[in-house]
């Protein structure tokens, strides 16, 4: 019994460190190291169906390629792959226009579906989801956040009421702001 207890305690003390793929840090060094986001799967609490992110009319780069690194993000249904996006460190840059994309009624249709179904954008900045800040309702100082954001939403604009589903306008997110 005191062999057994002595060899795991011989075990534990004699390791450094560990690695799990998927989870290695990636040191950003110098200014300007390229720093790119890559999409993951769109999903929804409301159907649990989760899509590829290049299901809906995205912007593409000319090569698309399948990053998961490992069992543990195939098992759960992530999709993770490269984007158009991408950083240089500690470099400002203004907004840009990535691409410009004009969507026929069936794209324009799937955007719809997904808008309903209340889907979400998930990204992934230096393996970190990405996540928007969410306001609360009536006053609450606490601080939440939201993983990925919303493909968009229904609203209406200012003046007119917004009962009648007629009123609703489909609004797409196609702006990102990365801070």
């Amino acid at each position: 019994m005191i062999t057994d207890c002595s060899l795991i305690i011989f075990f534990f003390s004699s390791s450094e460190s560990f690695y799990l793929p998927g989870v290695a840090p990636v040191d950003f060094q110098r200014v300007g190291d390229l720093l790119q986001v890559k999409v993951n799967k769109l999903s929804s609490t409301k159907t649990q169906l989760p899509y590829d992110y290049y299901h809906l009319h995205y912007c593409q780069p000319r090569h698309v390629q399948n990053t998961i690194e490992n069992i543990g993000e195939l098992l759960s249904g992530d999709r993770i792959e490269n984007s158009v996006y991408m950083f240089h460190m500690q470099e400002e840059l203004p907004c840009q226009v990535v691409c410009r994309v004009k969507l026929d009624a069936k794209s324009a249709k799937s955007f719809r579906d997904m808008i309903d179904d209340e889907y979400r954008v998930n990204m992934i900045l230096d393996n970190l989801p990405v996540a928007v800040l969410r306001q609360r309702l009536y006053g609450s100082q606490s601080t939440v956040y939201e993983h990925g954001f919303r493909v968009g939403f229904k609203g209406s604009y200012a003046g007119v009421s917004s009962i009648y589903e007629k009123n609703q306008k489909i609004h797409v997110t196609d702006l990102i702001f990365f801070f």
